[in-house]
């Protein structure tokens, strides 16, 4: 962790003028393809009617 926390100092004070660090959580993960947590009225819009 120190060698981590070392990187870190340096990039503090020599690499970045500012940067913004945001943790969050995935709310609903989706693709064209994948469409079990699109939104219910997205897949009644875009996807097939099952056969």
């Amino acid at each position: 962790m120190e060698r981590h926390r070392a990187a870190q100092s340096l990039g503090r004070e020599e690499v970045f003028a500012d940067y913004r660090l945001r943790v969050a959580g995935v709310i609903r993960d989706y693709g064209m393809h994948d469409r079990e947590q699109a939104p219910a009225d997205s897949r009644e819009r875009h996807d097939p009617a099952p056969r």
